[in-house]
C-alpha cells in the first residue's frame, strides 16, 4: 500500500510515557486506520459507536474512573473525541495527573475554520 508506506516514513508517534497527543485532520485522511495499525493492543474508545458515545455522553468522568481503576499498558486511543466535548476535560485531568498515561485522540476537523473555532 503505497499510501500507507509514506504515512510511516513521515509519521512517527512513539511517545515517551506522560506524554499525550491529539492527531488532528480531515475526514477520510487515515487517522484512525493509522492509529488501529500501529497500536493494535491499545484501548480503543471509538466514540462513533452510538452505545460506547452513550456511555461516556452522560458521565464523561467515567474515563477518568476506568484508566484510574484499570490503568494501561498501552497506549488509550479515543476516537472521534470531539464528539462528547466534556471528555477533553477529563483526559486534560489525567494528563495533569503526571500518571503514566498515554492518550492519543483522533478529532475530525472537517474544515480549517473548525480547527479554529478549536484552538482560539
Amino acid at each position: 500500500m503505497i499510501l500507507g508506506q509514506h504515512i510511516k516514513r513521515y509519521l512517527s508517534l512513539a511517545l515517551p510515557k506522560r506524554q499525550s497527543c491529539f492527531l488532528w485532520g480531515a475526514r477520510k485522511t487515515g487517522k484512525s486506520t493509522f492509529l488501529k495499525e500501529h497500536f493494535q493492543d491499545s484501548p480503543y474508545i471509538d466514540l462513533l459507536q452510538a452505545d460506547v458515545y452513550q456511555a461516556y455522553f452522560r458521565p464523561p468522568h467515567l474515563l477518568r474512573q476506568e484508566i484510574i481503576a484499570h490503568p494501561p499498558k498501552h497506549p488509550i486511543i479515543i476516537d472521534e473525541v470531539q464528539k462528547v466535548p466534556a471528555l477533553l476535560d477529563e483526559v486534560h485531568s489525567l494528563i495533569e495527573s503526571q500518571k503514566d498515561y498515554n492518550l492519543f485522540s483522533a478529532v475530525r476537523v472537517p474544515i480549517a475554520l473548525s480547527l479554529q473555532r478549536v484552538i482560539y
